[in-house]
């Protein structure tokens, strides 16, 4: 058991680092922040005052929960891309509610596109 867990952290390392590369390559580093580790923990301090664009695609059923870490930070037409959404029905539920504040569609399956309205 111990030796699968560690290829995993290895696996979400190499995730990371290949990310990185990718916002280099693409000139997109100073609007780019990618934070590795337990979202949870990781979003609970030093957010930007603003935040323009989040991509969900972690531990399904902490999507509700990351959303209300950030959600008041999310600037009017910020947008929320969550794949495998379908496996957070709580979240679908939030995003999708006519209260909520959000317009919100699936889109290519699996993935979720939601932008914070007004």
């Amino acid at each position: 058991m111990r030796h699968k867990r560690s290829q995993s952290k290895v696996f979400r390392t190499l995730q990371v680092v290949r990310a990185r590369q990718h916002v280099e390559e693409a000139g997109l580093a100073d609007l780019v922040e990618i934070r590795e580790g337990d979202a949870l923990t990781t979003l609970a301090t030093n957010l930007p005052e603003t935040i323009d664009l989040v991509l969900l695609d972690g531990a399904k059923p902490l999507y509700p929960d990351i959303l209300a870490l950030l959600e008041s930070r999310l600037r009017p037409g910020a947008m929320i891309v969550a794949d495998n959404a379908d496996y957070s029905p709580d979240y679908l539920a939030r995003v999708r509610s006519p209260d909520a504040g959000y317009l919100s569609l699936p889109f290519d399956g699996d993935v979720e596109l939601s932008v914070k309205l007004g």
